[in-house]
């Protein structure tokens, strides 16, 4: 999806070099597998191509994961979010979007000890968009969406203790 002359980056996932340079032999060995599936099926070794096929895929998966790019668009005069991911410039999914975000908020799951980045489209309807291990990405994603929504940030990593992150309070 193009660009909107009203939307504007606000976050783009930092990928470290290391995970392209282990993606490197998962695409190779995609490459060699899809030729060898291909001999297969020219063969007439169908059962032995298909798993070939189902290796391809699984090594499609593994090296998509550690190098597509997660991009988010904010409009701040319609409240609009917009989440775009691509692999190498090619988009992967159609792109969601939120209409009408009320706020942002950073949850603390406290069974999975994760933290969830949420968007809040009424006071009881969200939607999470992201899960991170450690609360800094976690803030770094819902900040960047907050600035770019002008909107407030809800803090709700402590449990019983949520504080309001006013949008002039944020960096």
């Amino acid at each position: 999806m193009k660009d909107l002359p009203q939307d504007k980056l606000v976050y783009t996932s930092d990928r470290p070099f290391w995970n392209f340079l282990i993606s490197i032999p998962l695409y190779y060995f995609m490459f060699r597998t899809t030729c060898k599936t291909v001999e297969l099926f020219y063969a007439g070794r169908i059962w032995y191509a298909v798993q070939f096929l189902v290796t391809m895929f699984f090594l499609f998966v593994c090296a998509a994961g550690i190098t597509f790019t997660k991009k988010v668009y904010t409009n701040s005069r319609d409240k609009n979010v917009r989440f775009n991911f691509t692999l190498f410039g090619i988009p992967l999914c159609k792109d969601t979007i939120f209409k009408n975000v009320q706020y942002v908020s950073v949850y603390k799951n406290h069974t999975d000890r994760d933290f969830e980045v949420n968007i809040y489209l009424t006071e009881t309807k969200k939607k999470s968009v992201s899960v991170y291990l450690d609360s800094k990405q976690a803030f770094k994603l819902a900040i960047n969406i907050a600035t770019g929504l002008n909107v407030d940030l809800l803090d709700a990593t402590e449990k019983g203790n949520f504080k309001w992150i006013e949008k002039d309070n944020i960096k």
